[in-house]
């Protein structure tokens, strides 16, 4: 298949640690961009935007914010735990379109993006860069596929509607009542990948709700004495 020529691209925008010129983050993010989004993102037919080379004129932060809800898709790099990094992923979180986190390997995920997929790549392993580039292109085969990602803004969203709506959570917990009956051989790819969107919401349901798991357990039980 020819590549698209780069002005019918769609824009992926890059949410990253870049710190002043020829510093070493700046130096960290210029091999990840280079080596590890660029080839992925070229393959697939996006544009590669990064906050530094947006043209100076206008506001900036105006710029960079109307990127961040309006690209199609959008790499996070959690790296050093950036403040403006997380500023600028909540606001791709709560609009709830395609998003790709990924961290420096060995680093500790921040505990409120733990239940997020999260792609470690280590730029000294060559073997490591290549898995964490296929990575990057099966979530972004998802997104074209249709998937709509969750994030701890949705997730608790819909906690708050299940608050509401007792008849609705009970409805979803007799639904996911028969998974363990099965091993994940019984699943395909993309029916395991239900399932572990099933177990963030419901991380977060734990997380962020005021639903305790006895009140949860509690339901599953009068669940099974109906069904009994």
């Amino acid at each position: 298949m020819a590549k698209k020529k780069i002005s019918e691209r769609e824009n992926c925008f890059i949410i990253c640690p870049l710190g002043e010129e020829k510093s070493e983050t700046r130096k960290q993010s210029d091999i990840m961009l280079k080596h590890v989004f660029q080839p992925i993102l070229d393959a697939n037919s996006y544009n590669a935007i990064r906050a530094d080379q947006i043209p100076k004129v206008g506001l900036i932060t105006s710029q960079i914010i109307n990127l961040i809800i309006e690209s199609p898709l959008v790499i996070a790099d959690l790296t050093d735990s950036n403040p403006n990094v997380f500023y600028e992923l909540a606001i791709r979180h709560a609009i709830r379109k395609p998003y790709i986190q990924v961290i420096k390997k060995g680093q500790k995920i921040p505990f409120d993006l733990s239940g997020i997929r999260t792609i470690e790549i280590d730029l000294k392993d060559l073997d490591n860069v290549e898995f964490a580039k296929k990575e990057i292109e099966n979530h972004i085969l998802e997104y074209k596929n249709g998937h709509i990602p969750d994030s701890p803004i949705s997730v608790a969203s819909s906690a708050r509607i299940l608050q509401d709506d007792r008849d609705l959570a009970e409805e979803i917990v007799e639904k996911i009542n028969y998974l363990p009956r099965f091993s994940y051989n019984d699943y395909s790819y993309s029916d395991i990948q239900k399932i572990e969107d099933i177990s963030r919401k419901l991380w977060g349901l734990r997380e962020y709700s005021s639903i305790s798991l006895e009140d949860l357990s509690n339901k599953l039980d009068l669940i099974l004495q109906k069904l009994k």
